[in-house]
């Protein structure tokens, strides 16, 4: 499997770059979540490669990219325009995008603008609506336990009890894996929680940082071209939902996984690959 890395300059610094494959089919280009999640756990994506060429980068701030502390550099706007500019230095001509849960965000940002050579959009696991994800998240915690719904309303990030309804959270609907494989642990490990913080805040499940007001539904009707939505059916990125903003676009089709909660790139890893596959397939 041939691979190919460097560094790309964007607005801010560099940002790192990963090629791998060399097959002629259309790209396809991953987009991390996060925001500040870098891209090894997406790496089951890589099975790919043996159709086409899969682009990774860690966006600016984390990963093996460079972390500037300027706050100005952490808006939606210029995370679209650091894409912009990398898919122009690689000189991608055509190309897919998938991104995964706040990539997605950043995918449909860069979409509704009609860039040119996009010929598909891969939306996995989707935040797209601030509102729509915070009224799931309210009635998630309610299928906790009611002592761990309590710890989580009050909200004190520090505290022992804090810490286990989280983590109860997060197993239900985030990993729903008994342990994490090691790519996500990378992951984890050279995550930014700077810039998670400042855009997202210091939950998962309440947004109150720079992101708390973003809603892009009214955008996602702009976007013609075919779309794939993916989520788990324990997904904190809800079915509900994920159907409701497919039922937005002009050209979209959805699937549920039925044993994943947010990562069913790795719960539900072949079936994952296939659909994902399949589908760029039929839009070629």
């Amino acid at each position: 499997m041939q691979r190919k890395e460097g560094f790309i300059d964007v607005t801010g610094g560099k940002v790192w770059y990963e090629i791998v494959g060399e097959k002629k089919d259309i790209p396809l280009l991953l987009v991390h979540g996060g925001p500040g999640y870098p891209h090894d756990y997406l790496e089951p994506l890589e099975n790919l490669s043996h159709k086409r060429r899969i682009i990774s980068y860690d966006q600016l701030g984390c990963g093996n990219s460079e972390k500037p502390v300027d706050t100005s550099l952490w808006t939606l706007e210029r995370f679209v325009i650091e894409l912009q500019e990398i898919i122009k230095t690689l000189g991608l001509k055509k190309y897919h995008i998938l991104g995964h849960s706040w990539g997605a965000a950043l995918a449909v940002s860069f979409a509704y603008r009609n860039n040119k050579g996009l010929k598909s959009l891969i939306l996995s696991d989707p935040y797209i609506s601030t509102p729509y994800w915070e009224r799931d998240a309210k009635r998630l915690i309610g299928e906790l336990p009611e002592n761990m719904q309590k710890v989580l309303k009050k909200g004190d990030f520090d505290s022992k009890e804090y810490k286990k309804a989280s983590k109860e959270f997060y197993f239900r609907f985030v990993w729903r894996l008994t342990s994490l494989p090691t790519p996500a642990l990378r992951s984890n490990h050279k995550m930014s929680n700077e810039i998670y913080n400042y855009m997202w805040g210091p939950e998962e499940f309440r947004v109150s940082g720079t992101l708390k007001n973003l809603d892009l539904t009214s955008k996602l009707p702009q976007i013609k071209i075919p779309t794939l939505l993916l989520c788990g059916r324990y997904d904190e990125a809800t079915p509900e939902s994920t159907k409701y903003f497919q039922s937005l676009f002009p050209k979209a089709e959805m699937k549920v996984f039925e044993y994943s909660a947010h990562l069913p790139l790795w719960t539900e890893k072949e079936e994952y690959l296939k659909i994902v596959g399949d589908f760029l397939q039929s839009v070629e």
